[in-house]
């Protein structure tokens, strides 16, 4: 199973830094906080997901199913220059999430004389995380290195540090195409790969407003812009996410576990630049759960105990981003 840093990785190591020097770098940054609004300085989202079944299973065997009343989640993310020179950057992301499952007429499989119940659960995760960039040359193209490390954890303790090496190269940068491949190295235990692949794409139809914008494997999207402000996209996402789960004083079970989420998000995104500083944003489609994975907390991501499935399920998504410029205005 893929771990939650994964895509997340992808997207700031591979297409966050696709250039260099001072002059391109502005270039760059506004290019990624316009695809990824979790860059921007400030970035608000809610995500409320329909109702869907679900089973379980706990040591590899049957354990409860039911159905997932209400699924929604809320996302607070900040994101600064620490510091930033022509060839390097330091940069601070921190993270609040909140996230709430309402539970309907869950059933016991396993055997147990347990009735029906209803439950709500609900989680707060948290994270900081440090990154440096450096910009330089390989064969005369644009090669970046990147070291992000991240501390993470709930509204009761940091519970885990991590991070992850990543380099990109840029190997062919035109009008319309740019083509760049790269490499993530995990400093993550739990990761379930030591290291990954990247490969980035965008293109731009000649005589059409579309772009193809491809991230393996985080992202397959095509988008144009609508009117003067806005921008409609179509497309497939790999999202993922978690939290930490503590136990109840159960005999036999450790005292912090690490929930994991893997998904497909498939559908409509449009974003809409109110003025210079505010963007809004509307996503709606279908959500398919790949992987649901509780492990051990540090424990590689394979080793887990409970899993669950569910059907496939719509959502939307309304987030709202501050963008303000910070820069000094020369005399």
């Amino acid at each position: 199973m893929k771990s939650k840093i994964l895509p997340f990785a992808i997207l700031l190591c591979v297409f966050a830094n696709a250039q260099e020097k001072e002059e391109l770098k502005e270039n760059v940054k506004a290019a990624v906080t316009e695809r990824f609004p979790s860059t921007r300085f400030l970035d608000f989202q809610y995500q409320q997901y329909l109702p869907t079944d679900f089973d379980s299973e706990l040591f590899d065997k049957a354990f409860e199913k039911g159905e997932i009343k209400n699924h929604y989640r809320f996302n607070a993310n900040s994101n600064f220059v620490v510091f930033s020179k022509p060839r390097w950057s330091v940069t601070t992301s921190l993270n609040y999430k909140y996230e709430a499952f309402e539970l309907n007429d869950v059933e016991n499989v396993a055997g147990d004389a347990i009735a029906p119940y209803d439950k709500k659960v609900d989680f707060h995760y948290l994270s900081a995380t440090l990154s440096f960039t450096y910009f330089a040359r390989l064969f005369n193209k644009p090669f970046i290195y990147n070291a992000s490390f991240t501390a993470d954890g709930s509204e009761k303790d940091i519970e885990r540090l991590k991070g992850f090496i990543g380099a990109t190269i840029i190997l062919k940068k035109t009008e319309r195409t740019m083509i760049g491949v790269g490499a993530l190295i995990f400093i993550d235990p739990a990761s379930p790969v030591p290291a990954a692949p990247t490969f980035m794409m965008e293109h731009r139809f000649q005589n059409s407003p579309w772009i193809f914008d491809l991230i393996l494997p985080q992202r397959l999207l095509f988008h144009r812009p609508v009117s003067e402000n806005g921008k409609f996209s179509i497309g497939t996402e790999l999202n993922g996410d978690g939290f930490y789960v503590y136990n109840n004083n159960a005999p036999g079970f450790a005292d912090v576990y690490d929930y994991r989420i893997l998904e497909l998000r498939s559908g409509l995104t449009y974003e809409h630049h109110i003025n210079k500083t505010i963007i809004a944003t509307f996503k709606t489609g279908l959500s398919t759960v790949f992987n649901s994975r509780l492990s051990e907390r540090g424990e590689n991501t394979n080793d887990y105990i409970f899993s669950t499935k569910q059907d496939g399920t719509g959502y939307f998504n309304v987030g709202i981003s501050f963008m303000p410029d910070f820069k000094k205005k020369k005399n």
